[in-house]
C-alpha cells in the first residue's frame, strides 16, 4: 500500500500539519532546558516548570476531551493551533525563567485540543489499518529531526540566547502555517449538536471526574492508560534533561546533542516505515510489551555508562521503544472505545500522561540533581515494573 493512500483527507492533513510542526520543535525542543538554565533555572527549577506545564495541560486537556464530542473535532483543534502559533513568538522575548514560566504554562493549556487530534485520526482511519496509521502520524512528520536539531544546536553554540530567540521567531511562523492548513482542509467526522451554555458548563465541570472515562474502560484498557503515567514518569529523564547531561555530564557540545536527535530520529523514521505495515498483524501486548521493554534498556543504559555510545544508543532505542509503544496504546484506544466515547476516554487516557510528567518533574529532578545516573536508572525501573502484567498475559494460554 502506497504512501499516498494515506497522505488525503484528514490523516493526510494530520501528518502535513504534524510535518510542518516537526519543523519548528525540532529546532527549538531540544534545547527548552538548556534555554531554562541560561536564562537563570536551576535543575530543580527546570523540573518544576516542567511540572507546571503538565499541570496546566491537565486541568485543560480534561475538559478539551468533553468539547471535542460537543463541539467538535475541528473547532476544538483550529482554536486550539492557533493559540499556541501567537505563544511561540513570546518564548523569543522573554527575559528570564520566571516569564519563561508563565509563556510556557499558556503554551501548554493551550494544548487542550489533544484528545481531538487522536479522535479525528481514529475517525478517519479503518479499523483494520489503526496500529499502521498511529505509527506514520508518529514517525513521518520527524523527517524534519533528521536536519534541523543541529542547526538550532549550531545557533546556540554560537549565538547563545539571540540563538534560541531567533528559533523561537522561525517556530512561530510555521506554526502559523499550521493553523491556516488545519483550518482549510480539516473535515469534521461527527455531527454536532446544539449544546446550551449551561448544559456545557456542567459537562466540562464533570469532566473533572476522570473516573467517568475510566469506566468506560475495560480493565486491561484501564491498565494502558495506566501505561501512560509510567511512560511519561519515565521520560522525564531524558525529555527534560537529555541536553544537560549531554552538554554537562557526557562533555558534549549543543550540536553534537543535535546530531544525536537526529541519529535517533533516522532509526526511529526507518523502523516505523517497517513496522507500519507488520504492527497491525502482530498482537497489540507483544508489540506494546517490546516497546516498553526497548524504552527499560535505554534508560538502563544511561544510568549505568557515561559515554557518548551509551548516549546515542539510548536515545535511539528509546524513542523507537517509545513510538511502539505509543501507537499501540493509542491503536487499542480505536479497538477497545466507541467513536462517541473516545473523544472522553482519550481526555482520562492524556490526563494519566500528565499526571506523570507531574510526578517525574519534581521527582526525577531531585533524582537528577542528586546524581544524573540515579535519575535514568529509576526510569529504567519503574518501566520494566509496569511492563510485567504484560509479561504475565504473554505467558498465558
Amino acid at each position: 500500500m502506497g504512501l499516498s493512500y494515506w497522505l488525503r483527507g484528514n490523516v493526510g492533513a494530520m501528518v502535513v500539519s504534524w510535518f510542518l510542526f516537526a519543523i519548528s520543535g525540532s529546532l527549538t525542543q531540544p534545547y527548552m532546558s538548556m534555554y531554562l538554565h541560561m536564562l537563570g533555572a536551576s535543575d530543580i527549577e527546570i523540573g518544576l516548570v516542567r511540572s507546571l506545564g503538565s499541570l496546566a495541560v491537565l486541568l485543560t486537556i480534561l475538559p478539551g476531551g468533553v468539547l471535542t464530542d460537543v463541539v467538535g473535532r475541528k473547532r476544538s483543534i483550529v482554536v486550539g493551533t492557533w493559540g499556541i502559533a501567537a505563544v511561540q513568538f513570546l518564548y523569543a522575548v522573554v527575559q528570564d525563567w520566571r516569564q519563561f514560566a508563565v509563556v510556557y504554562v499558556v503554551d501548554w493549556a493551550l494544548h487542550f485540543y489533544q484528545p481531538a487530534l487522536t479522535a479525528i485520526l481514529l475517525d478517519s482511519l479503518p479499523p483494520h489499518r489503526r496500529g499502521g496509521g498511529m505509527m506514520l502520524t508518529a514517525v513521518l512528520p520527524q523527517v524534519p529531526w533528521l536536519f534541523l536539531p543541529p542547526v538550532g544546536g549550531y545557533l546556540l553554540d554560537h549565538m547563545g540566547l539571540l540563538g534560541m530567540r531567533l528559533s523561537f521567531v522561525l517556530s512561530g511562523l510555521v506554526s502559523v502555517t499550521v493553523a491556516v492548513l488545519r483550518m482549510r482542509a480539516l473535515e469534521e467526522t461527527i455531527e454536532v449538536r446544539p449544546l446550551d451554555g449551561r448544559r456545557l458548563l456542567r459537562e466540562v465541570v464533570r469532566s473533572y471526574a476522570i473516573w467517568r472515562g475510566v469506566r468506560l474502560m475495560s480493565p486491561f484498557m484501564a491498565y494502558v492508560a495506566f501505561l501512560g503515567f509510567v511512560t511519561s514518569f519515565a521520560g522525564t529523564a531524558l525529555q527534560t534533561f537529555g541536553v544537560l547531561y549531554a552538554v554537562n555530564v557526557v562533555g558534549i557540545d549543543n550540536t553534537s546533542w543535535g546530531v544525536t536527535q537526529s541519529a535517533a530520529t533516522a532509526v526511529g523514521i526507518l523502523f516505523g516505515l517497517v513496522l507500519m505495515s507488520v504492527i497491525d498483524k502482530a498482537p497489540r501486548v507483544t508489540a506494546l510489551f517490546s516497546g516498553l521493554l526497548l524504552m527499560s534498556v535505554g534508560y538502563l543504559m544511561l544510568g549505568l555508562w557515561k559515554n557518548i555510545v551509551s548516549l546515542v544508543t539510548a536515545a535511539i532505542i528509546v524513542g523507537v521503544g517509545g513510538e511502539v509503544a505509543m501507537s499501540i496504546r493509542r491503536a487499542l484506544v480505536g479497538d477497545l472505545i466507541t467513536p462517541e466515547n473516545r473523544g472522553r476516554v482519550m481526555g482520562s487516557t492524556l490526563a494519566l500522561e500528565y499526571m506523570g510528567s507531574i510526578a517525574g518533574g519534581v521527582s526525577i529532578a531531585h533524582l537528577y540533581a542528586a546524581s544524573p545516573h540515579l535519575a535514568f536508572l529509576a526510569s529504567g525501573i519503574a518501566l520494566a515494573a509496569a511492563s510485567l502484567p504484560l509479561l504475565r498475559r504473554l505467558a498465558s494460554p
